[in-house]
């Protein structure tokens, strides 16, 4: 049985992507307690619906960068 923090960490390290995200989402509901399915699954819905937009064309990204310039000069005005 692992019982050294050092050695969980090393082998939380080492699983793939899919068991880190399942690993993850077990210790932060240790932590915060079960999501509720009905805000859980409309932030999901929210997710979809932006990536839509964003693949439609009728929104898209900006970098950090830009963002902070743009930013910075509405806040000298």
């Amino acid at each position: 049985m692992i019982t050294d923090l050092k050695e969980i960490e090393n082998s939380a390290l080492n699983l793939n992507k899919k068991d880190k995200v399942r690993l993850a989402d077990k210790l932060l509901q240790s932590i915060h307690g079960k999501i509720d399915p009905e805000i859980e699954q409309a932030w999901i819905d929210e997710v979809q619906k932006r990536k839509g937009s964003l693949k439609s064309g009728e929104a898209y990204l900006h970098s950090a960068s830009d963002v902070i310039n743009e930013a910075r000069k509405r806040l000298q005005k």
